[in-house]
């Protein structure tokens, strides 16, 4: 029987995310906060921004944008990136550079561990079209969101360590 999602949980990257760390996306979940609010909270709240802030900006990336294009993981971990390695003026420019190379690593390594950077990809359906979304609900196929997520935060925490 094919698999209702693209990711395999099977992977053995995805086999050693912290289940204490799914676990509390799970939560955060329940409480309908959506993937890029997590991880885009967990890298600022990581760095010493304010988590209400993060919570709120990365509000409308969620389900691939409302519409499955890049998985809201995937969107606030870039964000987060961006805040360490972004830059503000033509004096920071250079940090460009840097930002660059650890968006490649993040997209690579999530890969990886997932098959696609895409949410309609990785739910195998399109949040923005109604019967897809009610075949994500029907399905219980947004459970598998809480394992991405805390994968796409792993990755995050190593390249903020960096």
């Amino acid at each position: 029987m094919a698999s209702k999602i693209l990711c395999d949980p099977e992977n053995p990257l995805l086999k050693q995310v912290d289940t204490d760390l799914v676990r509390q996306i799970d939560q955060a979940f329940d409480e309908e906060l959506m993937c890029s609010q997590v991880t885009f909270c967990h890298g600022a709240k990581r760095l010493g921004y304010d988590e209400e802030m993060a919570l709120l900006a990365a509000s409308g990336f969620g389900w691939g944008m409302q519409n499955g294009e890049r998985c809201g993981a995937v969107t606030g971990s870039l964000m987060a990136l961006g805040l360490k390695y972004g830059y503000r003026n033509l004096a920071e420019f250079p940090n460009y550079k840097i930002l660059k190379e650890k968006q490649k690593e993040f997209d690579h390594r999530f890969r990886e561990g997932c098959g696609s950077l895409y949410c309609k990809e990785l739910l195998k359906a399109n949040y923005g079209v109604d019967k897809e979304r009610a075949l994500i609900y029907a399905e219980e196929r947004y459970r598998y969101c809480s394992l991405i997520t805390a994968f796409a935060c792993e990755i995050l925490d190593d390249l903020l360590g960096e």
